[in-house]
């Protein structure tokens, strides 16, 4: 494919970003489209692990607390855990109920990671008995709820950024970087070391994003 088709298909303004990050070299900027593309296919894979062990933790931890096998549909009231989600919580059950598949696994796969992460925040954190910092076993000494919520918002933002196609292989000037894509990776395999799991036996069931970091730089 040559620049101008891939202007026609992608766009201009998206191709442009790239073009003046690669000072109008256009081989460069198609290679830097490219590799920014593959790099966020392999963050799919990574998140997609991160976030179906985060859930699964989370769900286990609030079933034994509550125990309550069933306790997303029934925390969903008012003064209870999950009031702030009632009506979206109740209505995903009815359906499920309707076409009699309704079970709490069904409930935990279809909550997005924003419901997940939210229950960090300090509201939700405390309806919840201030416990779910439990889950994280080996965490760094003194990080505290605020900075678990901080920290997961950001893997969460991230994480929406890749699924709206928006590029990750640029600093907040436009330039080619890396920084941003590694900063959230560590982050990524601290949580789960906090978790309890070796970041490198847990990622190795997706292809790492190394390999297009390090091509990425290699364009800068």
């Amino acid at each position: 494919m040559d620049f101008k088709t891939s202007q026609k298909l992608y766009s201009v303004p998206r191709m442009r970003k790239y073009l003046n990050a690669c000072a109008g070299n256009k081989q460069k900027t198609m290679q830097l489209y490219r590799y920014n593309l593959r790099l966020c296919q392999r963050f799919y894979g990574v998140l997609n692990l991160f976030e179906i062990m985060l859930r699964n933790a989370i769900n286990e931890h609030y079933a034994a607390y509550y125990s309550d096998s069933d306790w997303i549909a029934n925390q969903a009231d008012t003064g209870k855990l999950l009031e702030y989600n009632k009506d979206e919580i109740r209505q995903t059950e009815a359906d499920y109920r309707r076409r009699g598949i309704y079970n709490n696994n069904k409930m935990v796969a279809s909550l997005t990671m924003g419901f997940w992460t939210k229950l960090f925040s300090k509201k939700r954190y405390k309806r919840g008995g201030k416990t779910l910092l439990q889950i994280f076993p080996n965490k760094q000494k003194g990080k505290n709820q605020t900075g678990v919520y901080k920290d997961l918002t950001h893997i969460r933002e991230f994480r929406n950024r890749i699924a709206h196609h928006e590029p990750i292989c640029f600093d907040g000037n436009g330039n080619i970087s890396t920084t941003f894509a590694r900063r959230h990776y560590q982050l990524i395999c601290e949580y789960i070391s906090y978790m309890g799991q070796q970041p490198d036996d847990v990622i190795s069931w997706a292809e790492k994003p190394e390999k297009f970091l390090d091509a990425i730089d290699k364009i800068r």
